[in-house]
């Protein structure tokens, strides 16, 4: 539990139920994702089960709890420990939208929502499928069960309303706790049930900190730690894709060496890429977009430039997460990965502003223009938070690139 930083609110508040004996029987993990919500549930329902828990005092270690109050841990050394540390405690069952593809008979679901048949396969039950209700059956080491739901708010309204009968009347020694970013997409009547534990974003540096530790460079620690937005869990993301880029980058040169031998061999020139993604992913896509709308505000690029390189990251952004899980949708990820990109260029667009008004941050995003006007910005700014809006609405990409990329040329000619 310890291990979670910059959540100090939401520890002190399970530290104490503990104490008290009121451990709630649904927990609901609201805030922003990556901060450590989905750790903390883990965590909380392995200092339950615990064979041996530990008793030390605070001193400190839980801001917001006097020094002598008594903190409940994990031996982190006892069969349930290990388990759950293994991710095979027969009583921790961890629920989320992949799962989709071990309950959909049709086996062509992509799990972009979490289903009424994960729920009632893992969950609830359902007798006319031959389903039993896993919520309803005995913890195997009887010191109770935990159900965590990751990403609830991706439950369907049939899904909701399966647990929702659930939530009505919990089984005994019976713990859930719905991960989400957006409570307000659950059911008044699932959040009414549930305990609120609320996680903030993290602060800047303790999220550099963590990324120095993994080996970046503290410039390209503190350019990620801007772009993450408080969100560590997102960042190391990040960090793992650029080691997959390494990695596949370096098959895909070794497969232009031989292929380029083959040619030599037959007497022909062949030439072959050596890279399929761009060395550095995104912090490269940040350097080289800022760069791009550098040449936008100062007339040496065109809005169609801008819109043709923010496709191309999108679609290794794309890339990257179909190498991370082959059955995701390619689709939904390049979306995904053009409002990432849109959300740099507002950033982007805000550290101009600031330089306006005199008030930079200490960690710009790259960039050469100066201050830009501050009655256009936020013109620019909101058409970039439009775009993010209609391509979850699933407008057409392309569409919605080229027209926002255009509209911020026309305002910055018109400034």
């Amino acid at each position: 539990m310890l291990d979670v930083h910059g959540q100090s609110r939401a520890l002190a508040q399970l530290q104490r139920a503990l104490r008290g004996g009121r451990l709630a029987g649904t927990f609901m993990f609201a805030g922003p994702q990556g901060v450590g919500k989905f750790t903390l549930a883990v965590e909380l329902a392995r200092t339950v089960m615990c064979d041996r828990p530990r008793q030390v005092k605070n001193e400190g270690q839980v801001a917001g709890l006097p020094s002598d109050f008594v903190l409940t841990l994990p031996c982190g050394q006892c069969e349930s420990c290990r388990a759950v540390e293994m991710k095979n405690h027969p009583d921790l069952h961890i629920i989320t939208k992949e799962l989709i593809r071990y309950h959909d008979k049709s086996g062509t679901s992509k799990g972009t929502t979490l289903s009424i048949q994960v729920i009632r396969g893992e969950i609830t039950g359902d007798p006319a499928e031959g389903k039993e209700a896993k919520i309803a059956k005995r913890a195997f080491r009887g010191r109770g069960k935990f159900f965590i739901i990751d990403e609830a708010d991706l439950m369907d309204l049939p899904a909701q309303n399966a647990l929702l009968k659930m939530l009505e009347e919990p089984p005994p020694q019976t713990h859930m706790v719905l991960i989400t970013a957006s409570p307000q997409e659950l059911l008044a009547t699932i959040r009414s049930r549930s305990q609120l534990v609320e996680f903030g974003a993290l602060p800047d540096a303790v999220i550099i900190k963590a990324l120095i530790g993994a080996g970046l460079s503290r410039a390209d620690a503190g350019l990620m730690g801007r772009l993450a937005r408080g969100s560590l869990g997102r960042a190391l993301r990040w960090l793992e894709d650029m080691r997959v880029i390494e990695t596949k980058n370096s098959e895909a040169a070794e497969r232009a060496e031989k292929k380029k031998a083959r040619a030599t061999t037959a007497n022909e020139e062949e030439e072959a890429s050596t890279e399929k993604f761009t060395p550095g992913g995104i912090l490269a896509w940040t350097r080289a977009l800022g760069g791009a709308l550098d040449g936008l505000v100062s007339g040496r690029a065109g809005a169609s430039e801008v819109a043709g390189l923010m496709t191309g990251f999108a679609e290794e952004y794309r890339d990257l997460q179909l190498v991370r899980d082959p059955l995701t949708s390619g689709d939904r990820a390049k979306r995904d990965g053009i409002q990432l990109l849109m959300a740099i260029c507002a950033e982007w667009f805000a550290d101009r502003l600031r330089h306006a008004l005199g008030t930079p941050l200490k960690a710009l995003l790259p960039g050469e223009s100066g201050g830009l006007d501050h009655g256009m910005v936020p013109r620019l700014i909101a058409s970039a938070r439009e775009a993010e809006g209609l391509i979850d609405m699933n407008v057409n990409d392309k569409i919605v690139l080229a027209a926002t990329t255009t509209r911020w040329e026309e305002l910055l000619h018109q400034a």
